[in-house]
């Protein structure tokens, strides 16, 4: 299972596609805001193998989730990857400071987007 947590439903639904278009079968689940995300990681539904997280979210920041979930013993090894527009170094550089497992730019072309997302389940989801 992976969460994708984006305040955008378009963002959303072309995340899912792209990971639907790496050819694993995945079980998506979404939150459009970082406090609902939280509290489906805290309810016991089950911890998802992998959070795709958008970095510029009203109310809280990508930022912010996940210093609240590196703060939590049962999710601080959870792997998060920033998934965000955002080309500015400076964000890069907090979200791996803030304990991001991996950054990626959202690329304009789905292929290259599915592509990378590949490359990231390949190396953080080996199975």
């Amino acid at each position: 299972m992976i969460y994708i947590v984006d305040d955008s439903p378009t963002d959303i639904e072309l995340t899912t596609i792209a990971l639907e278009a790496t050819g694993r079968e995945i079980v998506v689940r979404s939150a459009t805001d970082g406090k609902s995300a939280l509290a489906m990681l805290r309810s016991g539904l089950g911890v998802p193998a992998l959070i795709l997280l958008d970095l510029k979210m009203p109310g809280m920041s990508g930022i912010e989730m996940l210093r609240e979930i590196r703060a939590d013993d049962r999710l601080r090894g959870l792997p998060v990857v920033v998934v965000t527009s955002s080309a500015l170094e400076s964000d890069k550089t907090e979200a791996i400071a803030a304990g991001a497992s991996d950054y990626i730019q959202k690329p304009l072309e789905l292929a290259k987007f599915s592509e990378d997302l590949d490359s990231i389940l390949r190396r953080l989801l080996p199975s």
